[in-house]
């Protein structure tokens, strides 16, 4: 028996009905995703042009409803005065966004992604010409996304220190740089003091491998951290207009390798920085024989630098040990001088970190008063 027309119609009508439902809706969410992009644009422009001293400018907003997130275009941040021919900050984009993951748990946090960063640090004969630090953005960014921030990751940013004023130009900069940092907000519901990381791969000059490990609790009150970084291999020749401008000399051959360890807690640190240079060759007679009094500076830098230099290991290095307060940090300068002189003379420094810093290692406020009254009454 073949079923009326009558029923057929009220077979379908409760699917029609629902399939019109969700085209309205999804009618309604683009018209308003149309209406919020040219709102939200005007409003992060006009954010922008609030900070102090600088000028900003997004080119475009996407708006993402059904992820709760936007990304801006095209950022940029110039400043005003000064004439500085490049922007303190700029992406190609930012994706301000919900971490649905948090959101599960009943927690209302955002993620920040932000795709091919810039940051351009500039020094001038003045202020104005100058270009350190761009006051308010942490008002802006609030403003932008008010939610809190638990992850924020860069893709292939890049940092730069310039100097238009001297003679060669100054470049220096760090690039390919990618980055992560995690569990920025929930620091205080986890038993581990440094419940935050923050991880960095990139290159300097283009070429030299940097790398960058950090433990970190965002949420306490004095810098409390674990870190150790790496830079290896960075050919000096790259960094010769750096060292025209500011040194008046230049370097023909010769690597530089940067290792240090730093642990902080409770306003106290304690660390070592460890730079090693080989095959170093300073002074070169055929590029500075017009400049007599150059290449006579060269000339003794380049002997104190054989001097100190492992012969075995054509390297140069040193161990500089730190530690103390923020407010009255305390380099050790006699075990400076007396690393220098072992690794030359005894034996040559090994090129990796010593993995002897620990977080656990760095004495709290009250250690350090038992040991002060120790020393007080042996006094």
């Amino acid at each position: 028996m073949t079923p009326s027309k009558s029923s057929k119609k009220s077979m379908w009508r409760p699917r029609n009905v629902i399939l019109i439902v969700v085209g309205i809706l999804l009618v309604l969410l683009v018209a308003l995703q149309l209406l919020l992009e040219p709102l939200v644009l005007r409003f992060a422009n006009k954010k922008l042009d609030e900070m102090p001293g600088y000028k900003g400018h997004i080119e475009d907003v996407d708006i993402s409803l059904w992820r709760g997130a936007y990304t801006i275009e095209g950022v940029r941040l110039q400043k005003v005065e000064g004439n500085v021919p490049v922007p303190f900050f700029s992406a190609r984009s930012a994706d301000f966004s919900v971490e649905w993951k948090a959101l599960l748990r009943g927690k209302v946090v955002s993620e920040i992604t932000l795709d091919h960063p810039r940051l351009n640090f500039v020094s001038g004969p003045t202020k104005a010409q100058s270009q350190n630090d761009a006051e308010g953005w942490q008002k802006v960014v609030e403003d932008l996304f008010p939610l809190t921030i638990n992850r924020f990751e860069i893709l292939q940013g890049e940092i730069h220190f310039r100097d238009f004023h001297r003679t060669p130009k100054v470049d220096i900069h760090l690039d390919h740089l990618n980055a992560v940092a995690t569990g920025l907000t929930n620091s205080q519901e986890q038993s581990s003091p440094l419940p935050a990381t923050f991880k960095l791969t990139g290159r300097a000059m283009e070429h030299a491998p940097l790398r960058i490990d950090m433990k970190v609790a965002p949420l306490a009150t004095d810098p409390t951290f674990d870190l150790n970084a790496e830079l290896t291999d960075l050919e000096l020749a790259t960094l010769n207009d750096y060292f025209n401008a500011y040194a008046f000399m230049d370097v023909e051959n010769g690597t530089l390798s940067l290792f240090t360890e730093m642990a902080a807690k409770e306003g106290g640190f304690k660390g070592y920085i460890k730079p090693l240079t080989k095959n170093l060759d300073i002074a070169s007679l055929e590029n500075d024989a017009q400049n007599p009094l150059r290449l006579a500076w060269e000339t003794i830098v380049g002997a104190v630098g054989q001097i100190f230099e492992n012969q075995p290991r054509a390297q140069v290095g040193t161990q500089i040990p730190f530690s103390g307060r923020f407010s009255d940090p305390n380099p050790d300068i006699w075990k400076t001088v007396g690393t220098l002189l072992r690794n030359a003379f005894i034996r040559a420094l090994h090129p990796d970190l010593n993995n002897s810093i620990r977080f656990e290692g760095v004495p709290s406020r009250q250690e350090e008063k038992k040991q002060e009254k120790k020393e007080s009454k042996k006094s």
